[in-house]
């Protein structure tokens, strides 16, 4: 079992990484490429198919919702479904936790959520507003208010 442990940080990892590279990916001009939410998904269904990691899973879902929060926050408003992507993801990040509500804690989430919620509040098309009112039902579902 610890070498599962230890394969799934591997592919989680390389799943990190495809993400991080998925929305800064720059065109010749060496200016960003709108990134194509479908593509993003595609990493932690992947790693979800693979590994049947729930953790895993909850980790590159956040890990997209946050890195394309601070996408925006680098380059600027995008477009609205741009943050419908995000939205979707972090529904199912939400629908995934609360169906493993033991890994709130393994996943450091008392943490990373109200940072997510802060870097995102500003952030216009409604985004900002679903992400904290999502953030505080999560946080306020795992009594952490």
């Amino acid at each position: 079992m610890a070498n599962d442990g230890q394969r799934y940080e591997v592919l989680l990892d390389k799943y990190r990484q495809l993400i991080e590279e998925s929305f800064f990916k720059t065109d010749n001009w060496g200016m960003p490429d709108l990134p194509n939410m479908l593509v993003l998904a595609r990493p932690v269904s992947d790693y979800r198919q693979l590994t049947g990691d729930a953790l895993g899973t909850l980790e590159l879902m956040l890990t997209v919702v946050e890195t394309g929060t601070r996408f925006t926050d680098q380059y600027g408003d995008i477009d609205e479904p741009f943050y419908e992507g995000l939205e979707l993801m972090l529904d199912d990040f939400r629908d995934l936790l609360l169906a493993n509500p033991h890994l709130y804690e393994a996943g450091d989430l008392s943490l990373r959520l109200p940072r997510l919620a802060q870097a995102a509040g500003w952030m216009g098309w409604g985004y900002g507003d679903y992400v904290t009112e999502q953030v505080s039902k999560i946080m306020h579902h795992f009594g952490d208010v």
